[in-house]
């Protein structure tokens, strides 16, 4: 099949290396390993449209050159839409073109239509998701709002993947991270986000605050941070004050060399508030490590508690505990470890998961053909 791709949000080649980014370039690339080709439409930001008249008129010609470049496909699949960010194009483009419409994680918050500053992007959202022959859900909450507005054969939930052969555990570059932190002995606690104002910062705090709780305990932990954003220095003078020399913060680390990151830790620690789906729970499970954080949201979906790691109450209290758990048992805490690699490959794997996106696509660019 040929599958036109449009994001509304971000272009797939956007520097940003947040979720959204990264779940839309694995679905690029695990439908084309299924050997389907796909066509990446031109890019124009959705973001608030609404709110710039000036932009309108663009994206009416932006209409026009995306029509263009998905002509011949079989199928059109808009990667997110919501109502800061609503699809306007898929349902003008798939109209033109006389071919099915889905979209892939859309989220339908019926609050946003109560609030006159975000009703014209839920309308437009909405009006979107009705359009659409099929809506795949990788969230749970979107599982939930898309059945207040459409009928169950209209959507489905797609279990979120991780490409095989990404990256792999890095032994040799861990030793080298640990020693340059001076944790040979310790225990070592891993965390990662984007450093930007929000639940992404908070969420980084709540790991500074666990950490220093424990070291006050006696516990001998050290804390490596990942990432970088407008808040790094405030957060690093933040965890400094908290951990002084307990605390190395490494910047931004490529995705192919998150192996030599993970395999320095113990255990990977961070709460996921709000957080939609948690890629990187994946990426450390991946790499051997078992995974601490909250069922505020995602991350339930993608860690298995007990099993691979430990979901918590929301509250940093719990979270506390979850990460001391694991730092004072050292066998559970392998025994987590041991489980995680197996679990994503089984249970995550992006090409099989992704699949059931290939399937409902071609049975639609079917039935269109059969109905012409």
């Amino acid at each position: 099949m040929k599958i036109a791709l449009c994001t509304p949000f971000k272009a797939l080649d956007n520097p940003s290396v947040s979720g959204d980014v990264t779940i839309a370039r694995d679905l690029r690339d695990a439908l084309a390993g299924l050997g389907h080709e796909v066509v990446p439409v031109p890019f124009f930001p959705a973001k608030e449209i609404w709110k710039r008249p000036a932009r309108w008129l663009p994206a009416y010609r932006a209409m026009g050159r995306m029509t263009e470049a998905a002509r011949g496909c079989d199928a059109w699949l808009t990667y997110g839409s919501y109502y800061k960010a609503p699809d306007i194009f898929g349902p003008v483009c798939t109209a033109r073109l006389a071919i099915p419409y889905a979209i892939f994680q859309a989220s339908y918050a019926l609050n946003r239509g109560r609030k006159l500053a975000t009703w014209p992007g839920f309308r437009l959202n909405r009006r979107a998701m009705l359009r659409a022959d099929h809506i795949f859900c990788n969230r749970a909450n979107d599982l939930c709002g898309c059945g207040r507005l459409l009928p169950p054969e209209r959507f489905s939930p797609v279990r979120p993947g991780l490409p095989a052969g990404l990256f792999a555990r890095d032994d040799t570059a861990g030793t080298r991270l640990r020693r340059a932190w001076g944790a040979e002995h310790a225990r070592v606690v891993l965390s990662a986000a984007m450093m930007r104002a929000g639940v992404k910062a908070e969420g980084l705090r709540w790991v500074f605050r666990a950490c220093a709780d424990l070291v006050r305990q006696g516990r001998d932990v050290v804390l490596a941070v990942a990432g970088d954003g407008p808040c790094r220095p405030e957060l690093e003078a933040e965890a400094r004050a908290l951990l002084g020399e307990r605390v190395h913060f490494l910047g931004l680390v490529e995705r192919r060399e998150l192996g030599g990151f993970f395999a320095a830790g113990d255990l990977f620690a961070f709460p996921g508030l709000k957080e939609s789906v948690g890629m990187v729970y994946l990426e450390a499970q991946r790499c051997g490590l078992p995974v601490v954080a909250t069922d505020d949201e995602g991350a339930p979906m993608v860690v298995a508690h007990g099993r691979t790691g430990l979901i918590t109450g929301a509250n940093i209290e719990d979270f506390t505990r979850g990460v001391d758990e694991l730092v004072r048992d050292p066998e559970r805490c392998a025994a987590l470890a041991a489980e995680a690699p197996g679990y994503v490959t089984n249970e995550h794997d992006a090409q099989r998961n992704y699949g059931h996106v290939a399937d409902v696509l071609r049975h639609l660019a079917e039935a269109r053909a059969r109905q012409s």
